[in-house]
């Protein structure tokens, strides 16, 4: 019966996520380029150090970000690296394959100067230049996400929902269809598919990002 019960959550969570126009088709999807240029980026404010590689006019960094925003911001860290994180039990081996998780506004806020949230119509262009395979191109992970809604945390608490199975990461670009201005776009990929899914999702999930930055 519980096990019943988890799975009507888990599809009310899948119904909850809007989808948009601008899905692609994996048909036409084809092996990703080689980049233009590679380097690596120290973050100033950690130390931690990212991989970035050149597609087009933009650097888009090659792993998730890490950054821990100031205390007070809302981010479930998955790392046990400042009070008050969230912490799943597998949370150091989740932080070194993918990253933290972010909701929308935590993401905005974690951005390094130099750096920003890719667009909506970044990720359409990346995709565009990769023959679709933004997976490949940018070496995304499967970290899932993460809600913070009550239902889910009494059915089964502490869970990083679909991560190694799909990757869900934020783009900058509100969802001007929906009211109130709570739904951002964000890119979807599955383990097992080339291509991507253009959805919307509510802010106030959490997903995983990557910087971009103009060519210099």
């Amino acid at each position: 019966m519980e096990k019943l019960k988890y799975l009507f959550f888990v599809m009310l969570a899948v119904c909850s996520i809007t989808v948009c126009s601008c899905g692609d088709d994996d048909d036409e999807v084809g092996t990703a380029p080689a980049p233009d240029a590679a380097g690596s980026w120290t973050d100033t404010r950690d130390g931690k150090e990212y991989g970035w590689v050149r597609y087009g006019n933009l650097e888009w960094t090659t792993s998730n970000l890490c950054y821990v925003p100031e205390v007070g911001s809302t981010l479930p860290s998955l790392a046990p690296l400042a009070p008050n994180v969230y912490d799943d039990g597998i949370a150091t081996n989740y932080y070194k394959s993918f990253g933290l998780l972010y909701n929308y506004e935590a993401a905005l806020a974690a951005i390094p100067d130099g750096w920003r949230l890719p667009t909506n119509d970044d990720w359409a262009h990346l995709e565009s230049i990769t023959n679709g395979d933004i997976q490949k191109a940018l070496n995304l992970g499967l970290g899932g996400y993460y809600v913070n809604e009550e239902f889910f945390q009494q059915i089964h608490p502490n869970v990083d929902y679909y991560a190694y199975i799909y990757g869900f990461y934020w783009s900058s670009s509100v969802d001007n269809s929906k009211p109130g201005n709570n739904f951002a776009f964000y890119r979807k990929i599955v383990y097992n598919l080339k291509g991507s899914e253009c959805d919307s999702m509510d802010k106030t999930y959490y997903m995983s990002v990557r910087l971009v930055r103009d060519a210099k």
